[in-house]
């Protein structure tokens, strides 16, 4: 994992740099700036562009014979976002710390800029090709975020065409990012110095960026022009963005002229074609391709997959997609889970989906508002559309309520893991992420066929890549829950999943006595990356309804070294009804704590199916919140710690006041959803 390493700008190697960024780095040495201003050079580039250079050349040749489509171009840029690896936080924090002293002395607002500088053979590119943030009362988690989003903003697929269209050579591409805090700014503006002409000028911070300038923003002070002349400009065909606080004016960046098309894009037009439950965040414009079946995962990348429901086999397709309707299912459907688990944009519950849209179909598809578009087809198209920032939780040192864990099974979601305010996974669904490298086959054909060794290292390879991103916090890991209905249709799956085993059959804790030796290799599994990460495992064992079976995973357990003493904690997951009675018995075995799973305990509270039913699967149910708040209730009473793993409580804003309550410890919800439970948990 590469390293943020930052540099001072007046410390930075010219060669290092932008030549945009050098002629600012030679100004600021004889009117320096009231802040600190840092550069990640472009030593981090060199590092993460090689892997990137194959792809585009491969790309570049095909497209010799045929131009490039808005498909072809968001599959290129798909795949190479894919393999910029996530960024360690290196000396991030070195960096914070002494912007929050610049702020604490300064007083006022506080922001952070973070603008990305591309160039090309010692010249710059527009500065509509790089990126520019701004953000407000910023934490560390987010800045890091924010840098991050700026190195795969370059590989994305506007840019690609951009590069490919003005003949540019992306394998000499060079990257620097630009960071510095601002207190509280009374104005900006920039002008070509070129000319010695002044911009427009506006209140607070204005950065140009996407390659237009903003309208006119307000009021001035009378002497901002004496203020201007003061500024040492040189001869130089760029702009200059400037800062006027405290009476103080000082040159904050210099940016190469914009990048204007020869023709604006026309207006896009749009007809809706359906609309459902928004079940994934994000956008999508790619081609439908309409299935009833599975097909190979290389006839789905770029597509936008349409599909009555999404079983958890089919997460290869769900990853190689570019983004996901179907017509079944909520949002505790497995078709939901695997769209935010792999971050693809969703939408569910759209009737008749399969019928009313066609494969080859220009679909623009918004998982925001759950409304799915017919475009018209054309060869590429882009829409700007006004990007809201991410709400920013307090620093880490505030303390909260209760603990925010994350849901994550999927290797792809660690990239900005580690920039996530949460206190450690509070969810592995090992049955996910199993799916994930098993290559269609069923589990116990691996053993089968005298695979087991290349079965667990492959297991152990992918459980310690999420020990290792969240590491020192802890992995709440379940074991397997197998449905049979689920894993029937892969490679061997008849063999090992009769058709008369009931959907709740055999489920959960209790296969394992069935399939012991997968029980036994799982089990293994853990043991190995336990003595290989330092990281705290939590072993939640899951859809228990006995105490048996409870003991007899205890005694597996034990066998391999995974017990108390050794620093194992062991949890079961609170699903099944069952369990509401047998709470004092499963803490005299000596379990650490339950984890309250909202999805199967409504449906079989309910009596409902979570992969069908839409209106009448909600977790606010009277039963289910008075079910929820006695395994609360008694978890406490008998010392047990108690989580909530779901999304009932995004969904129902009143759920996390109600939880803290009553006392709950922690929960666990997606990726996406962190951010909203800090601003809640804050207010």
């Amino acid at each position: 994992m590469p390293l943020l390493t930052l540099e001072t700008l007046q410390r930075c190697p010219a060669e290092l740099l932008a030549p945009a960024l050098a002629c600012l780095q030679r100004v600021q040495q004889s009117w320096p700036p009231p802040h600190p201003v840092w550069v990640v050079p472009a030593t981090l580039w060199h590092e993460v562009h090689p892997a990137l250079v194959p792809l585009w050349e491969q790309a570049s040749e095909q497209w010799q014979a045929t131009a490039p489509n808005h498909t072809t171009l968001k599959a290129l840029a798909t795949e190479m976002s894919q393999r910029i690896p996530p960024l360690d936080v290196g000396e991030l924090p070195v960096v914070f710390e002494a912007c929050h002293h610049y702020w604490q002395q300064q007083g006022g607002d506080r922001h952070l800029v973070i603008t990305s500088y591309l160039w090309l053979d010692h010249h710059d590119l527009p500065w509509g090709i790089g990126s520019a943030s701004v953000l407000t009362n910023p934490s560390m988690p987010v800045a890091h975020h924010t840098i991050e989003v700026a190195y795969r903003q370059v590989v994305q697929a506007r840019n690609l065409y951009t590069y490919w269209q003005q003949g540019w050579n992306v394998s000499n591409l060079r990257v620097a990012v630009l960071i510095y805090p601002l207190a509280t700014v009374m104005a900006s503006g920039w002008w070509c110095s070129a000319t010695g002409g002044t911009g427009v000028a506006y209140e607070g911070v204005h950065l140009p960026h996407h390659g237009h300038l903003p309208g006119n923003a307000g009021v001035l002070p009378t002497d901002w022009q004496t203020l201007v002349a003061q500024c040492p400009i040189t001869v130089q065909p760029y702009l200059w963005l400037w800062h006027q606080a405290y009476n103080r004016v000082w040159v904050g960046q210099c940016l190469a002229e914009p990048y204007s098309p020869e023709q604006p894009p026309a207006p896009l037009q749009r007809s809706i074609v359906g609309e459902g439950i928004p079940a994934a965040p994000g956008q999508a414009i790619a081609p439908a391709l309409v299935i009833t079946d599975p097909c190979a995962p290389s006839a789905v990348v770029g597509r936008i997959l349409v599909t009555k429901t999404i079983p958890p086999h089919w997460l290869p397709l769900v990853s190689a997609a570019a983004g996901i309707i179907c017509e079944q299912g909520g949002l505790t459907s497995h078709g939901a889970i695997l769209a935010r688990e792999l971050s693809r944009p969703a939408v569910v519950g759209v009737p008749n989906a399969t019928q009313t849209i066609a494969s080859g179909t220009l679909l623009f598809l918004d998982g925001n508002s759950g409304a799915v578009y017919q475009l018209p087809p054309q060869p590429l198209r882009a829409e700007v559309t006004a990007t809201t920032q991410p709400q920013q939780p307090p620093a880490r040192g505030d303390r909260l309520p209760l603990q925010i864990l994350v849901n994550v099974s999927q290797v792809s979601a660690l990239r900005g893991l580690r920039s996530l305010p949460c206190d450690g996974i509070g969810l592995v669904r090992s049955e996910l992420m199993l799916l994930s490298f098993l290559d269609g086959r069923h589990p116990c054909h691996w053993l089968q066929q005298g695979d087991a060794d290349e079965l667990r290292d492959r297991w152990v390879h992918h459980l310690t890549q999420l020990m290792r991103a969240i590491a020192p916090r802890p992995v709440f890991y379940r074991t397997l829950d197998l449905r049979a209905e689920d894993y029937r249709h892969l490679l061997g799956g008849a063999s090992f999943e009769s058709e008369s085993h009931p959907a709740f059959g055999l489920r959960g804790v209790s296969r394992y006595p069935h399939f012991a030796e997968l029980f036994d290799l799982e089990l293994e599994v853990l043991a190995i990356a336990h003595r290989l990460e330092d990281t705290p495992l939590r072993v939640i064992l899951p859809f228990v309804r006995s105490v048996s079976e409870v003991a007899y995973c205890q005694a597996a357990l034990a066998r391999h070294h995974l017990t108390q003493a050794q620093g194992i904690e062991l949890w079961v997951m609170a699903e099944v009804p069952a369990i509401l009675f047998l709470m004092s018995d499963l803490a005299a075995l000596g379990i650490s704590g339950i984890t309250i799973g909202t999805n199967d305990l409504t449906q079989l509270l309910l009596g409902v199916d979570r992969e069908r039913v839409l209106h009448e699967f909600s977790e606010d149910h009277p039963a289910v919140k008075g079910a929820i708040a006695q395994l609360i209730q008694q978890a406490k009473a008998l010392k047990l710690r108690c989580s909530l793993c779901g999304e009932a409580l995004i969904h129902h804003r009143d759920w996390l006041p109600w939880l803290v309550e009553l006392g709950l410890d922690s929960i666990s919800v997606s990726p996406e959803a962190v951010l909203q439970v800090w601003a809640q948990l804050t207010r």
